[in-house]
């Protein structure tokens, strides 16, 4: 279960609950920094985000760093020589071979970062489960450490999914009380939060500034 960070007041948040681990959260890295989610924000800047908060907790972290800004590989070296243990990989709905062709680079180029591939078939593509199993299946022969399938809240179908895919799986929770007990129990193995503490954060300091704004 990795909570997801935007900076480093938030990771050492998550770090001083107890999470022996914790991840980023590109969109609202992207957010603070001015920029919409989908690359817009310059990859220094967001290598640069990810390497503060590395130097700053004494816990692992693995980066959020979308479809690879442009250079997958040297993405996910720069992301390894920032200190990030692992990285998503998003594969925006490119042809499986592709994304497949990448996920092989980088393992081979940098091959002690845990690659956790994304697909968007339930956020932007067909949601068919099979698009879903087929793309995370050969990201993980590819060489992947995890398939991430973003989007997914169905238990019927998260069970589909971990019976189908031949791998580790991450689906992504909701902060309010997720079933993570429930999730276990039907093969999930990673859980994340994208950028959903950073929303809690954001509606409770809207609600406080609305209380308090001088009417």
């Amino acid at each position: 279960m990795l909570p997801n960070a935007w900076d480093v007041a938030s990771a050492h948040v998550f770090a001083e609950a107890g999470f022996p681990a914790i991840a980023t959260a590109s969109w609202a890295i992207a957010a603070v920094h001015g920029y919409p989610d989908g690359e817009q924000i310059p990859r220094a800047e967001m290598l640069a985000a990810v390497e503060r908060i590395v130097r700053n907790v004494d816990v692992p972290v693995s980066a959020d760093l979308e479809a690879g800004y442009g250079d997958p590989v040297g993405t996910a070296r720069h992301a390894w020589d920032a200190g990030a243990v692992g990285m998503n990989f998003e594969d925006a709905l490119r042809p499986v071979e592709e994304h497949a062709a990448d996920v092989r680079a980088i393992k081979q180029a940098v091959p002690e970062l845990i690659l956790n591939a994304r697909t968007d078939v339930f956020l932007r593509g067909s949601k068919d489960p099979e698009e879903a199993i087929e793309r995370a299946n050969a990201y993980l022969e590819a060489g992947a450490d995890c398939a991430y399938v973003i989007g997914v809240s169905d238990l019927e179908v998260i069970a589909r999914l971990s019976r189908g895919i031949d791998g580790p799986i991450n689906v992504l929770v909701e902060v309010e009380s997720p079933p993570l007990a429930e999730l276990e129990k039907l093969g999930v193995r990673r859980v994340t939060f994208g950028p959903n503490f950073f929303r809690a954060g954001l509606a409770r300091v809207e609600e406080l500034a609305r209380e308090l704004a001088p009417r």
